[in-house]
């Protein structure tokens, strides 16, 4: 049963620019800023090309470009680097016992409707951990 309550899929995905992720914006017209914005938020390589058809070189062994006193490359590596690092955790029930449906209850909605039904959350074990554990963790989960 403590194997079977639930089964939590966990999987690395990859945001586009959507309302999670931050949007860099440059605070001026200057091709050095844009650039830094676009490194931001497209990448290095598109920051590159953009440099290029403004016969701006770029170079990715050595510094250029300095984005608020961080090399263009740091700027671009930091964005890359988070947007790769988010993940999606997907909670839901193996089966329809009454401890796999309280525990996704919990998850979803909170404690309080867990504790109104077997009032003990002390009781209830989810994944072979506390009730009061498992909604720690997994509370901001996808259901």
């Amino acid at each position: 049963m403590k194997k079977q309550l639930l089964t939590l899929f966990i999987a690395t995905v990859s945001f586009s620019h959507g309302a999670e992720a931050a949007q860099f914006y440059s605070a001026d017209k200057k091709i050095e800023s844009q650039l830094c914005s676009i490194s931001a938020n497209e990448g290095f390589s598109a920051a590159r090309k953009v440099a290029q058809q403004h016969g701006i070189f770029i170079s990715r062994h050595s510094k250029s470009i300095l984005c608020n006193g961080q090399d263009i490359r740091d700027i671009a590596k930091v964005a890359n680097v988070k947007k790769q690092s988010e993940k999606v955790i997907e909670v839901f029930a193996t089966n329809d016992q009454t401890e796999t449906q309280l525990c996704v209850t919990a998850v979803k909605q909170g404690l309080a409707p867990v504790r109104e039904k077997i009032g003990n959350l002390n009781s209830l074990r989810c994944n072979g951990e506390l009730v009061t554990d498992f909604v720690k963790r997994y509370h901001n989960a996808a259901i």
